[in-house]
């Protein structure tokens, strides 16, 4: 008999419930379906709820990504309710049909997307909170000139068509129009009004009706919003016999409100971001305001990474601003042409002048603009803006100069004592490379193209916190005001994703110089030294080999003391070698040093020779890759702690892998979970692991497939947190018995295209660098369905320093200021080839240079001369008879009056830590590795010698 009175009650409350929804139902959440313990202090463990929801799939509101994760409004706040109530959740894929019914049966626990009603209180528990509110819209023929979404009062005299069973929503209609002063007349239609096509669209087709009444989902091409209005509000509603669960559901909601008021609209938004209010429309004015002018001329300038690219050929994007123009001309009938500046001054110049009618992008407040004679249209897009400086030097500090591009302004929160404008980025990062500026200032994706371009050896990027940066619009002033309400409305109807979208693609940044086989052979003046960098590279391969069979041979010994042993001499060996190879090395920089010092040499010569320069850089960036293993099986590799963003570096690697994943046509995305932004720890070794393992998931996973990079925040406890690093992809995975061999070092698996590309160093290195931090990399792999890496570290809570992060090498000083007229340097040198080079290079500057062949020879020389003879000592550290050590003690311990204090600088190819202290203790004042730079030679005899 029960059953049969359940069953009348079901049937007759699901028939009430369809009335009274009139949005689809919804549930979210986003877990495992796990039973959580916590370990209490009395020694019982607390087994976490778990409730049963109800999941239906609804656009924006409750989705399952590609991922498996489930997404929406209602899962940002089931997921916000668990951390109060520690709940989790069994979600069940269910239909929005029959999902009342089986709730009604006892089948779930929570129901998401339920309206109010007192009649429905006997069969669901209302919290006392909403989650949102659903919003109703009014629907207009898009010709209909009477009716204006910017003047409501149009709306008087109206008649508006409304679902006769949409009671509910009719009601907040009434009291929107009654709110407004608003007099319309409401036409009620029944379902049977509706005929086949389920809705009243031919009605207001027809002109039978005005607008219509309807949800915020409802679009279609003939009609536009008028405007929009609050609806019924929506619940996450449990069963009437658990009051335990609505009381927990009460307070949770209840302490989410409390500490953010606005939490609920700021959900909508997010899972929302395109919903209009109203559509955009043109007045008759504004129309005839278009037809008349035709066209709309837009200052440019031209080759300006990221806004305009047409021109470039590196680039496989038109730009920004192109698409933009596309879409907006679309919308306002016109297309707009270009009128093309050499800087960023010159277009604003055009602008003010009246060649052009709009300056494409203008990155500056409106207070600036003001003051240069421009007035901004809304933003369009937000950019990441970044400082580019001097390794030599630290930021902030005090006396610094500053670079920014001609027409722009320094922000007020970046510490300057002088700046210096430059006519393009490229020369203003070029002053920052030479070190006649301390930094430059700009837009992170135009710094980020020109470092790719030409490989600046000594400048770094600088992580700012707030380095965000509005682009706009500008127009003259005083101002067309028809266009410029255009250009505004114009902006509004690009959606956000959709505008997001245009902006991640011209993003892309594929930089590189390109230089044929003819040009390299035409450069007869520097043919030998591109024979000595093809030799170089045949010693480095050679290097590797060796290295790789040495290794091997090491691991496949049983006993622990020969393996360590063998490892010993291998890091012997690597010091040694490095040695060897920086020595042609010095020789191969320093000859194209003095090449590209001679008058009248041809231009592409010059451009080869800086393409030997960077070349030399990159097989040295190979050799300190191997020498950074060597340290770590030392036990030699220290890590820093440093206040850093967490948030900018995720941002920033998530920059450059959408664009690699985006070009090999791999869907990435990234899911950055974080509380806490500035964390204490070594910003640089975590950013090395992190894209290793993003690069990998690149490298190995094929076009179609997905990487997954995910940051989250685990554990606070008052100091420290918790963060777990974790990169998913779909590539071809790794055989359980090669997932130990990876972590290896020189070890390499899969297909012999795969194992060529690289050393087999990187995820040792890696792996090594996460147990240093304390945690520990850790894959899961199954061939052809892809790979997990990931680790947990646990770091302090900081605040960014004053300090920067990076370690100052030299004191700042400009080198024109490097004059060495009337000097007389000792230089200690048993290479001849090297010793020349460098004497010629210091007679440049009008030093006069006495060369002994070794360390014996430089003391004699030095004893025998008369006090003031020399200013400097330049001392090769390996050297026959007597080491550049050994002679340092020695002038520092004899008898003449200069050697106390003279300046001593070690100039070597021995680079290691050790090293350099063993030269600071023999009594050497300086440290010039090589091969040697020789701008940043002059700079440090330049800054001993002012000392002294």
């Amino acid at each position: 008999m029960e059953q049969y009175k359940r069953k009348g009650k079901v049937t007759k409350i699901t028939r009430l419930f369809s009335i009274m929804l009139m949005a689809v139902m919804l549930t979210s959440c986003l877990g495992m379906t796990t039973v959580a313990k916590d370990t209490k202090k009395d020694g019982q463990e607390k087994v976490s709820r778990v409730l049963k929801v109800a999941f239906a799939e609804t656009p924006g509101i409750s989705e399952t990504d590609e991922y498996g994760n489930r997404t929406g409004l209602m899962v940002d706040f089931l997921n916000e309710i668990a951390k109060y109530t520690d709940w989790k959740y069994d979600y069940i894929d269910t239909d929005a049909e029959f999902m009342t019914d089986e709730f009604l049966n006892g089948e779930y626990d929570l129901m998401g997307g339920v309206f109010y009603s007192q009649e429905l209180e006997e069969y669901f528990a209302y919290p006392k909170y909403r989650i949102g509110s659903s919003r109703g819209i009014l629907l207009c023929r898009s010709e209909d000139p009477d009716i204006k979404s910017y003047e409501l009062t149009s709306l008087n005299g109206k008649t508006i068509g409304v679902y006769d069973r949409a009671k509910t929503k009719i009601e907040y209609l009434k009291e929107f129009l009654s709110k407004n002063n608003l007099d319309c007349t409401i036409k009620y239609y029944s379902h049977d009004d509706m005929g086949e096509s389920e809705n009243l669209y031919q009605q207001l087709r027809s002109g039978e009706v005005d607008m219509l009444m309807g949800n915020d989902s409802d679009k279609e091409d003939d009609f536009r919003v008028v405007t929009s209005f609050s609806a019924q509000p929506y619940y996450l509603v449990t069963q009437v016999y658990e009051q335990d669960i609505l009381d927990e559901l009460n307070a949770a909601l209840e302490a989410i409100m409390d500490a953010d008021p606005e939490y609920a609209e700021n959900e909508y938004e997010e899972n929302f971001p395109d919903v209009k209010n109203a559509d955009i429309q043109l007045t008759e004015k504004e129309e005839s305001y278009l037809k008349e002018k035709g066209e709309i001329t837009v200052a440019m300038v031209s080759d300006w990474h990221p806004f305009y690219c047409v021109d470039d050929l590196d680039d496989e994007h038109e730009g920004l601003l192109p698409d933009m123009f596309d879409r907006m001309s679309e919308y306002l009938g016109i297309p707009f042409t270009y009128v093309f500046a050499d800087t960023y001054e010159d277009a604003i110049k055009k602008v003010n002048e009246g060649e052009a009618d709009i300056l494409g992008a203008y990155l500056d407040s409106d207070e600036h603009a003001f003051n240069a004679g421009l007035a901004l249209t809304k933003p369009f897009i937000n950019l990441n803006s970044i400082i580019i400086k001097n390794k030599s030097v630290n930021y902030p500090e005090s006396g610094m100069t500053g670079g920014i591009i001609e027409g722009r302004a320094m922000p007020g929160d970046i510490q300057t004592e002088e700046i210096k404008y430059f006519s393009s980025t490229e020369e203003g990062m070029k002053a920052v490379n030479d070190g006649t500026i301390d930094f430059f200032y700009g837009i992170s994706a135009n710094l980020d193209k020109e470092m790719q371009n030409h490989h600046f050896a000594n400048v770094v990027p600088v992580t700012r916190v707030n380095n965000k940066t509005k682009v706009s619009f500008a127009l003259a002033r005083p101002i067309d005001k028809t266009l410029f309400g255009i250009m505004n409305k114009a902006i509004s109807t690009i959606p956000s994703k959709e505008m997001n979208t245009m902006l991640d693609k011209s993003l892309v940044s594929m930089g590189y110089t390109r230089a044929s086989f003819s040009e390299l052979v035409y450069a007869n003046p520097v043919a030998f030294v591109l024979i000595l960098c093809g030799f170089l590279v045949l010693i480095l391969l050679g290097v590797l080999i060796a290295v790789r069979a040495k290794v091997k041979n090491t691991l496949m010994q049983g006993e622990l003391e020969r393996a360590e042993a063998k490892s010993r001499a291998k890091s012997e060996f690597l010091s040694k070698m490095s040695h060897e190879i920086r020595t042609p090395m010095n020789a191969i920089i320093g000859l194209s040093d003095m090449v590209g010092m001679k008058e009248d040499i041809p231009d592409s010569v010059k451009v080869i020779l800086e393409k030997i320069r960077a070349s030399s850089r990159y097989l040295l960036s190979l050799i300190n890759d191997i020498l950074d293993m060597s340290k770590i099986e030392n036990g030699k590799m220290e890590i820093e702690s440093e206040p850093f963003s967490m948030k900018n570096m995720a941002d920033e690697l998530i920059q450059m892998i959408e664009t690699q994943a985006e070009m090999k046509g791999i869907h990435f995305r990234a899911k950055i979970e974080l509380q806490h932004e500035i964390i204490v720890g070594d910003a640089i070794r975590i950013r090395q692991v992190l894209l290793n393992l993003l690069s990998n998931a690149v490298k190995f996973t094929q076009p179609g497939g997905n990487i997954l990079f995910k940051i989250e925040e685990r554990r606070f406890d008052g100091e420290k947190v918790v963060l777990a690093f974790e990169v998913q992809d779909s590539g071809i995975g790794i055989a359980e018995e090669n997932q130990e061999k990876i972590f290896r070092t020189f070890e390499q698996v899969g297909n012999n295209m795969t194992k060529s590309e690289g050393t087999g160093l990187g995820l040792p290195i890696s792996s090594h660098i996460v147990d240093l931090m304390g945690g520990s990399l850790q894959v899961e792999s199954r061939i052809d369905e892809g790979s997990k890496f990931f680790f947990a570290l646990s770091l302090p809570v900081g605040t960014v320093s004053k300090e920067g992060i990076q370690e100052s090498q030299s004191q700042d000083t400009s080198l024109e200021e490097a004059d060495f007229s009337g000097m007389r340097i000792l230089l200690a040198e048993d290479n001849d080839l090297n010793a020349e080079i460098a004497k010629e290079l210091l007679e440049i500057r009008g030093a006069k240079v006495d060369r002994a062949a070794d360390g014996q020879e430089a003391v004699e020389m030095f004893e025998q001369s008369k006090a003031g003879w020399y200013q400097a000592i330049l001392m090769d550290i390996r050297m026959p008879r007597k080491d550049g050590l050994q002679a340092a003690r020695e002038i520092r311990s004899g008898a003449h009056p200069d050697g106390k204090n003279i300046p001593i600088a070690a100039m070597t190819a021995n680079t290691f830590k050790e090293d350099v202290e063993a030269a600071r203790e023999a009594g050497m004042t300086a440290f010039i590795p090589k091969p040697v730079d020789m701008e940043y030679l002059w700079k440090v005899l330049h800054a001993q010698v002012q000392k002294e």
